[in-house]
């Protein structure tokens, strides 16, 4: 089975997500514990200079060790997932040529071959790839060393797509 897309930069992010999707990862992992570190640092802050000032009364003193240090977990945390980590994926997609370029895709029982106007192509066996994932219009194969491969669907018949699934489903489990 061979066809051609594109993928913008939106369903690059929704790969993205969808890669993500039902599992943690080290990045998820790596930004909890950045926010878990900042944290830490405003409550040993607190404990240093708000709380020895002797002119701070005991209700105002509990209010801003409990209060603030959990305002600003929640706010790093929400930046982190809800702003930075769209705009590292953003700037990825703009930075790197292959990801916008029109895609050729040949899929065979025995190997998917990727070949992109901007001059990178591969063909792979389905033993280096570990998995792939459906979400809307777009189809999302995982390799086994954490890359992701993203195919936009949106061109393909209902009969094509059912093609894919069944190759893919032949080679690889859906996750």
């Amino acid at each position: 089975m061979e066809f051609s897309y594109r993928i913008s930069e939106e369903e690059y992010l929704n790969a993205a997500k969808l890669r993500l999707k039902g599992s943690v990862h080290f990045g998820v992992i790596a930004a909890v514990m950045f926010c878990t570190l900042i944290l830490l640092l405003c409550l040993v802050l607190f404990f240093g200079i708000v709380l020895h000032h002797p002119s701070t009364s005991h209700t105002i003193r509990a209010i801003l060790v409990i209060l603030v240090p959990g305002i600003l977990y929640v706010c790093a945390l929400a930046y982190l997932f809800f702003r930075a980590l769209p705009m590292s994926l953003r700037r990825r997609y703009r930075k790197n040529p292959t990801t916008q370029g029109q895609y050729s895709v040949n899929i065979t029982p025995e190997s998917i071959s990727i070949e992109n106007n901007a001059g990178s192509s591969s063909k792979v066996g389905w033993n280096l790839c570990d998995s792939w994932l459906e979400g809307k219009e777009l189809l999302l194969l995982k390799y086994r060393s954490g890359a992701f491969f993203p195919m936009n669907l949106a061109g393909l018949s209902d009969a094509q797509r059912d093609e894919l699934r069944g190759i893919l489903t032949a080679a690889l489990p859906k996750k």
